[in-house]
């Protein structure tokens, strides 16, 4: 790999050299914030091989870089997410202009949104309990059906009925989102599903002009020779918000008020998780969840609402 043959090496010098700054400035406001934005042309100015192979094995190299972050002696980030954005010209496709030597590579596409599903759990890893022995074993996963252990580690019984385990399993927030070419005239434009994760999900609404960047992969368990493929999405730039509502902040401010008054008295607690409050207006008015996290802030500074850790309370 040029100058540095051992990947991990390679982004731990990386990360205490030329990008020293930027892993000071998230380690001070972490947990707010929880990605590491990576310019790719930063790294490519100071080992090109180390920035080609991002590009060639970005799963692989992600997780290096993750590792080194992790292992830093002057910063605390287990569990920051590692993102990479301003790729070179040679990796812009347009959407359904993939080739299948693209495969497993970091892209980066232009497109508009035109269809999403809400936030939901999805296990990265999954635990399985064997109800004969109560062994745990795990099984990493991908998008579609869940994935199941063929053996038990422990009495070695094929597939008894194994029994999953949510608490041992590692979860995250994951949304799909659809987008089309931005400038297509075709009634039935090349389409593209691209999958967000973690603080990348109620980004974007539909409309949006987005570029994401991201790992072109293949469904898992398919079921035809023409093989149905996804964008994992590491980087999200929003190029062009349109407004998916008129609420200004008063508004916003009012349905925060309305809904954590109504999940207090339903509960009969005397605080609520924040995010229980985000979610019940995301889903009653539509309104994008960073708006909503803008005026619960704006509402603690005037002290119209309580917070205690991760819980709001009436004042």
């Amino acid at each position: 790999m040029g100058q540095h043959d051992d990947p991990m090496e390679a982004f731990t010098e990386f990360f205490v050299g030329p990008y020293r700054s930027e892993v000071q400035r998230l380690n001070e406001v972490y947990p707010d914030e929880q990605s590491l934005r990576i310019d790719w042309d930063v790294l490519e100015s100071w080992d090109g091989s180390v920035a080609d192979e991002v590009l060639r094995k970005p799963a692989r190299m992600r997780q290096f870089a993750t590792n080194a972050l992790n292992r830093l002696d002057d910063a605390s980030l287990l569990g920051v997410n590692v993102r990479v954005y301003n790729l070179p010209d040679r990796q812009t496709v347009r959407v359904g202009k993939y080739r299948t030597r693209q495969l497993g590579q970091l892209l980066s596409v232009r497109g508009k949104v035109v269809d999403m599903e809400g936030v939901k759990p999805y296990a990265e890893e999954a635990a399985f309990e064997c109800p004969l022995c109560g062994t745990l074993s795990r099984m990493p996963q991908s998008y579609g059906d869940l994935m199941k252990p063929n053996e038990c580690m422990g009495c070695e019984h094929s597939k008894p009925g194994f029994i999953f385990k949510r608490e041992q399993s590692e979860l995250v927030d994951l949304q799909k989102i659809v987008i089309i070419p931005p400038d297509s005239n075709l009634d039935e434009p090349p389409a593209t599903i691209a999958f967000l994760k973690n603080d990348l999900v109620d980004m974007v609404g539909p409309g949006d002009f987005v570029t994401i960047n991201g790992i072109y992969e293949t469904f898992a368990g398919q079921s035809e020779s023409t093989l149905s493929t996804y964008i994992e999405v590491l980087d999200l730039d929003i190029e062009e918000r349109i407004e998916i509502d008129t609420y200004g902040a008063s508004e916003i401010q009012e349905f925060i008020m309305e809904t954590l008054t109504d999940r207090i008295e339903v509960t009969d607690n005397w605080a609520v998780p924040r995010a229980e409050v985000v979610d019940a207006v995301v889903d009653a008015h539509g309104v994008r969840r960073e708006e909503i996290d803008d005026q619960i802030n704006a509402l603690i500074d005037e002290n119209k609402i309580g917070n205690e850790g991760t819980k709001l309370f009436d004042i």
